[in-house]
């Protein structure tokens, strides 16, 4: 495994660079001031006996929530940085598929999305059923996960990893940070904005998700022995992480 950039490193980092530049703050110090212990509650729209049009609401709302966070942004802006011209893209955990349809609107590429959930029958792009753990993925050239991690223990998340590496030449997986910070930021911005099945899950998203050390425990024991390549990046107010692993 070879271990690109990071802005957080290894379990031990020295502070991160944002942007090329040293911030002001000690940002080790702030994410020891942030800790929260990893809650394992489970998240309401994970109940399989939600009704369908609570599933569809929540689901249309997230994907405007992704849009004005920026995270729709970023991993746009990540595929259109590949070195290689992409051709497919496959979604892991792409619940009724918004963010497939944007990129496949703004990129013109094929795309499919893999869910635990059977997808609607009105779903705008194919998607298949299935646990993106253990069985196996349509092959594409990159594959993206957003916000899927958190739903995943250590173990399964590394076996995630390694399942996409069969199927797959690059990996996006951009996620929430377990801190403080975004918690607040969270409660007192975006919830007001939102119902109060995204509102509660949102809080326990977070407080589910990686420091981004254990992300990079994680990510670096799942390539060990691979010739993987990853890239992680913490945004500032840790309000995403990013990981990009390419093979």
């Amino acid at each position: 495994m070879k271990s690109g950039p990071t802005s957080i490193g290894a379990l031990k980092p020295d502070p991160p660079r944002i942007g090329g530049a040293r911030p002001k703050l000690h940002l080790p110090r702030l994410a020891e001031l942030g800790r929260l212990s990893r809650c394992l509650d489970t998240e309401l729209l994970e109940d399989p006996a939600l009704p369908e049009y609570k599933v569809v609401r929540a689901y249309r709302e997230l994907q405007r929530m992704h849009t004005w966070l920026g995270n729709t942004a970023a991993v746009l802006r990540l595929l259109r940085q590949d070195p290689i011209p992409i051709r497919s893209v496959l979604d892991i955990g792409c619940g009724h598929g918004g963010l497939l349809l944007e990129i496949r609107r703004r990129l013109g590429v094929e795309v499919i999305g893999f869910d635990l959930r059977k997808a609607s029958a009105a779903a705008p792009v194919p998607i298949l059923t299935g646990n993106a753990v253990t069985e196996t993925l349509p092959r594409a050239d990159v594959a993206i996960a957003v916000c899927v991690a958190h739903h995943l223990s250590g173990g399964d998340f590394i076996r995630l990893i390694r399942n996409v590496s069969g199927s797959c030449r690059r990996f996006i997986v951009l996620d929430l940070v377990r801190h403080r910070l975004p918690l607040a930021l969270f409660r007192g911005f975006v919830c007001p904005f939102l119902c109060s099945l995204n509102a509660k899950d949102g809080a326990t998203s977070i407080r589910r998700s990686y420091t981004p050390q254990e992300m990079r425990c994680v990510v670096d024991t799942a390539l060990d022995g691979s010739d993987g390549e990853v890239r992680h990046t913490v945004a500032p107010f840790y309000i995403r992480q990013v990981v990009d692993i390419s093979w």
